[in-house]
């Protein structure tokens, strides 16, 4: 499974992008901000109840170089806007094209070199003046796109002219160093919220108000806890995020500079803060759906810390329930039990021929029946095992036929177009199976191949790690974390039927060290899933590997 780099362009796509990207148009709430989870699970409310505000937008920006990585800021500081999410060492170029080439008539007529012949190369001149532009800029011919372009030695032609006034680098392309975002948001005063973000890299610092709430390495979603302010009748609260996307094998060692794709810095996918009806942090932290057969599951309820010191509050649930979350007739389960071996109504199986999707809503609510939160997830009924050398999907085997794939374009930060654009070029291809590399994937590209029907296999951040790696407390500590955080938020993605971790890593060395380290990420991985994904690691020791008992299927990478 060699990562394949894709550069393809399918022009029967453009029309299911823009269904997809329409589809997707987001209500918004009163203080600006979108209103509505771009990911599941959603938060159905009635009165009461957890509001969402997907802070994806205008924020405040400010590169402050190489210095130390502080929890406040410095005195002065120089803010300007960016839309986040954003990579801030990878934004996309913006090529001047009407300045720097001319379209096709102009292009004949005025870039001829010294003996009057074209000095435009026969693949650019015909193609006209986009797909020119494209073409010299596009980062798929190195840090410096396409050498063809920038070879002319007459300095008047379009040729001639440079990469960067040309293509429009931006001026924080491959920098490192720390960087701040900084954002506003309206809540009812007196409120706790939870801040929820999809992918901050390399290392964030989080901050509301002048409060330090998180310190976060890796590239995985996670959710914090927000006080309420102390401040009486505060609405406004400040969210600040500090980026560090400088390698540092004491803060965070789980980046390294030697992974073979860029690392980028910055908040790369959604932010979304949800505000709780009041002071109190009692709230659902999961509701997860396990499948034990094609009829039946396990749900697994998990309550905030401080919800499950409340005995007294109730829960109640529903399957493929409609709007709202009127719960006076649901079923009520024990948060702590959860439900075991409970039959889906209707039941109809997922797979990747008739991905059919079920909704579970689960309330918990005061002794009073006042609600406090609402959770609806989605979940597929499917299973995945092994028999000899078959993987049995829904109890048939299975060939995979696909592809690695990492969230890149010309920036890690990807539209719902370009993740739309990436799922019909792989149906087009006929691939049934993604592979992400090398990290925990975007939510919402789970969320397509739930919908589209194609299996993925998901993995912890890592690359070719070694002993001195496994013998890294930090390095092991920060690795089960980032299991925890892609375990919990994909427990309900039924198009993910692999859990990976280490690709590649050095597990042909038999020491206690690398055993213990691939004990530990399998064991994880497993318990977190209730065994309903396969554990594997991408192994080019092949059959020299000493861990494959951790395993429950064996891939190799085999090179030409």
């Amino acid at each position: 499974m060699a990562t394949c780099s894709r550069k393809v362009a399918l022009a029967a796509v453009a029309a299911a992008v823009v269904s997809a990207a329409t589809a997707s148009g987001q209500l918004t709430g009163p203080n600006g901000w979108p209103s509505e989870s771009p990911v599941w699970p959603r938060y159905p409310v009635g009165d009461r109840g957890r509001r969402v505000h997907v802070l994806n937008g205008t924020w405040e920006f400010a590169f402050l170089g190489d210095r130390p990585l502080e929890r406040a800021l410095p005195k002065t500081v120089s803010w300007e806007p960016v839309t986040v999410p954003d990579a801030f060492d990878a934004r996309p170029d913006r090529p001047s094209c009407e300045t720097c080439w001319p379209s096709q008539d102009a292009a004949r007529e005025n870039d001829t070199g010294h003996d009057g012949q074209q000095s435009v190369p026969p693949w650019w001149a015909g193609d006209g003046e986009a797909s020119s532009c494209s073409s010299c800029c596009s980062r798929a011919f190195g840090d410096q796109g396409n050498r063809r372009c920038w070879n002319s030695e007459d300095p008047s032609s379009a040729n001639g002219r440079s990469f960067a006034k040309c293509c429009g680098q931006d001026p924080l392309r491959y920098r490192r160093g720390v960087a701040a975002y900084r954002a506003e948001v309206e809540l009812e005063p007196g409120t706790a919220s939870l801040l929820l973000l999809g992918g901050c890299a390399l290392r964030c610092l989080v901050t509301v108000d002048s409060s330090f709430i998180a310190d976060h390495a890796g590239l995985s979603p996670f959710t914090v806890e927000v006080p309420a302010s102390k401040l009486e009748g505060q609405r406004v609260r400040i969210v600040t995020i500090l980026v560090d996307n400088r390698f540092d094998r004491r803060t965070h060692p789980v980046h390294q500079p030697g992974y073979d794709w860029y690392q980028a810095g910055g908040i790369l996918r959604a932010v979304q803060l949800h505000s709780l009806p009041g002071p109190d942090l009692s709230y659902l932290a999961a509701v997860e759906v396990f499948p034990r057969s094609l009829e039946h599951v396990d749900v697994r309820v998990r309550p905030s810390l401080r919800a499950a010191s409340r005995a007294e509050l109730l829960y109640r649930w529903r399957f493929d329930d409609g709007d709202g979350c009127d719960s006076r007739e649901w079923a009520e389960l024990v948060a702590g039990e959860g439900l075991l071996g409970v039959k889906v109504p209707g039941a109809r199986p997922w797979s990747p021929a008739a991905p059919n999707l079920h909704r579970l809503k689960v309330a918990m609510l005061e002794p009073s029946g006042e609600l406090l939160d609402c959770v609806e997830v989605r979940f597929g009924l499917r299973t995945v095992a092994t028999r000899g050398r078959d993987i049995l999907l829904n109890n048939e085997p299975v060939k995979l036929f696909g592809f690695n794939r990492h969230d890149l374009t010309d920036s890690p930060v990807l539209s719902h177009g370009d993740l739309v654009r990436d799922i019909m070029i792989l149906k087009e291809i006929g691939a049934n199976f993604v592979r992400g590399s090398h990290y925990a994937q975007d939510q919402r590209f789970l969320d397509l191949c739930d919908v589209h029907g194609l299996l993925v296999w998901e993995e912890v951040l890592g690359w070719q790690n070694t002993l001195e790696d496994f013998s890294d407390g930090v390095f092991m500590m920060q690795s089960l974390k980032l299991a925890d955080e892609m375990a919990a938020a994909s427990a309900n993605h039924p198009s993910v039927i692999f859990f990976g971790f280490f690709n590649e890593g050095r597990s042909g060395d038999g020491s206690p060290a690398t055993a213990g380290a691939y004990q530990a990420m399998a064991s994880r991985l497993r318990e977190k899933s209730a065994g309903t994904r396969l554990i594997s690691w991408g192994s080019n020791a092949a059959i020299d590997d000493k861990h494959l008992a951790f395993a429950d299927v064996c891939s190799f990478h085999d090179y030409p």
